[in-house]
């Protein structure tokens, strides 16, 4: 009879938890005032996920002053100087939320943006949708010695994605696109290694580390690419882009309004398809075979006539 009060005890006393935590975190002014700091879980741990995660606490420190946050995350080294987050990997709280978007995934939707999930447990539903990252002066000057000299425009470019196959525009495509760039401005190439070359191009991809490659995207007037880590990056440091979704991922969801978001609404739009849980488009990608080069090129034109330089 005392093992089964002890069991009954133990799941009593973790609904109680449960509701009470979820309670304290519908309610942060509460947990201010009992002193209760809070944990944010960076759970996708992607590079450009940690990026939205920073956005979550930036959102909630700006409501929440007083509200103490320890960020966990596998990329401390982004969220460094970062004045919203007081401390980084510490231990977990008790309460604790985690910053992901698995469910908008899951339901293939394609009109709430990624932040609303998590910022709704803190009850939260007015918020600015924008990345922040936060430099040194050192790695700002760096950035700037690397395209010293060099003519205006800089247009930063990468083609490749993390593993998301969906997401990646024609090779043949950018073939015909970036001959036309090169006329408008000084190519300059972003991205790991696996970034294919391009002959005219200044080649940083695979050079630079992480919080170098963010402070270069600083010095750039405009960024072209895919739904990527640089395009949370660009956006951290008030570059606007073109930004070539296609059909996987909606950018209601994902999508910048400084940005020009191109996508194609095609029947098997959005499929958030990811090649980590092995799915593939049957359909040979075809929604992003639709977003053609001159479509790209007007949107670029368009973009560096309507916007002065945001270099740092």
């Amino acid at each position: 009879m005392s093992d089964v009060f002890a069991r009954f005890a133990t799941r009593a006393g973790r609904l109680v938890g449960r509701r009470l935590r979820r309670f304290l975190m519908a309610n942060p002014r509460l947990s201010v005032w009992l002193g209760l700091p809070v944990t944010v879980i960076d759970r996708f741990q992607t590079p450009g996920d940690t990026l939205l995660t920073a956005a979550v606490c930036r959102e909630v420190k700006k409501r929440y002053p007083r509200l103490r946050i320890n960020c966990i995350t596998h990329n401390a080294h982004l969220l460094t100087h970062d004045p919203n987050i007081d401390t980084l990997n510490g231990p977990e709280t008790f309460l604790s939320v985690d910053s992901w978007y698995l469910q908008l995934i899951d339901a293939r939707d394609a009109t709430t943006n990624v932040l609303r999930p998590t910022l709704a447990q803190f009850g939260i539903s007015d918020y600015e949708y924008r990345a922040h990252c936060y430099l040194t002066g050192e790695e700002l000057a760096r950035a700037k010695d690397r395209v010293a000299g060099l003519p205006r425009p800089f247009i930063s470019v990468n083609m490749m994605t993390r593993n998301d196959e969906v997401k990646m525009w024609p090779q043949d495509y950018w073939a015909q696109l970036l001959p036309e760039l090169k006329k408008l401005g000084t190519i300059v190439q972003m991205g790991d290694d696996r970034e294919p070359p391009f002959e005219g191009a200044v080649r940083l991809a695979g050079t630079l580390g992480i919080r170098d490659a963010i402070a270069t995207m600083g010095q750039m007037d405009l960024h072209i690419g895919p739904d990527s880590f640089l395009m949370h990056a660009a956006n951290g440091v008030d570059v606007p882009a073109v930004i070539i979704y296609g059909g996987a991922r909606p950018p209601a969801c994902l999508g910048y309004a400084l940005n020009s978001n191109l996508a194609v609404d095609i029947e098997c739009s959005p499929c958030w398809i990811h090649d980590s849980r092995g799915e593939k488009c049957p359909y040979e990608i075809k929604c992003m075979r639709m977003i053609s080069p001159q479509t790209v090129l007007q949107a670029v034109r368009d973009k560096l006539s309507s916007t002065t330089s945001h270099a740092l």
